[in-house]
């Protein structure tokens, strides 16, 4: 996975942190807006260079069928895993009680001077900036890339817009296919392979260079654009031009 990180406060140490997550909402915002599931290990490891962990809490209503085996892979990460089915599936208790224990671990336990949310939802503002402005905590936010409000945001010390593998490869092909399509305005310009991936990378430096070019590869392979011969105006010189074979790219 990928992580964009806003740290609009970079001077707070290391202390003891716990983190609330709303698993329900990460595994549907990766579901519905990636096509794949959270990789749980994969952010813990990111999660835990942030503070001296102290807990991870998982939120979620466990019944559905689609996510109840989940609960075995969080046991990997924590022993904290609450379940918010209540019977009434017209309602969602989740966010309220992820709240509740966000205010009994606030309460309880004041030495904990961080706190972190896997969410993306406004709801939280209110907690958010209850846990800054009056009880001098620090606030992170982690949220599935296209779900964070910026009201949260706005509230945190700092956020981290989380970015799925096949969601961020599929982003580098917008990319790509974007440029390419820029350029075939321009009957001057000539795209080759290592010119696309240098103006990709500079229009998007969230991705890098390595990345862009491994991506590139992978759409030429399978066919998705095509690599013609071309003559350099003015040079002569004989070069390969990157062609998007329209259709052939979700």
């Amino acid at each position: 996975m990928q992580y964009l990180v806003n740290h609009k406060d970079e001077t707070f140490e290391k202390v003891r942190t716990t983190v609330f997550v709303d698993y329900e909402a990460w595994f549907y915002g990766c579901r519905n807006q990636y096509q794949t599931e959270p990789d749980v290990v994969d952010w813990f490891n990111h999660v835990r260079d942030k503070g001296q962990i102290d807990d991870v809490l998982f939120f979620a209503d466990f019944s559905h069928e689609s996510i109840k085996d989940h609960i075995v892979k969080l046991r990997n990460i924590s022993n904290s895993i609450i379940d918010c089915s209540k019977g009434d599936k017209t309602k969602d208790y989740t966010d309220f009680i992820m709240l509740d224990h966000i205010y009994q671990r606030l309460f309880r336990q004041q030495d904990i001077k961080h706190f972190i949310l896997f969410t993306g939802d406004s709801h939280f503002q209110s907690i958010v900036a209850f846990l800054r402005n009056f009880n001098d905590k620090k606030v992170g936010i982690y949220a599935v890339d296209g779900s964070l409000s910026p009201l949260l945001a706005e509230a945190a010390n700092w956020y981290a817009r989380v970015i799925p593998s096949s969601g961020r490869n599929d982003a580098i092909k917008r990319a790509i296919i974007k440029n390419l399509g820029w350029v075939k305005e321009k009957s001057d310009v000539i795209p080759t392979f290592t010119k696309t991936v240098s103006v990709v990378s500079r229009n998007n430096p969230e991705y890098s260079e390595s990345d862009i070019s491994a991506v590139l590869s992978g759409m030429i392979t399978k066919g998705e654009i095509r690599q013609e011969e071309a003559i350099i105006p003015f040079t002569g010189n004989l070069v390969k031009k990157l062609v998007h074979a329209e259709g052939k790219v979700l």
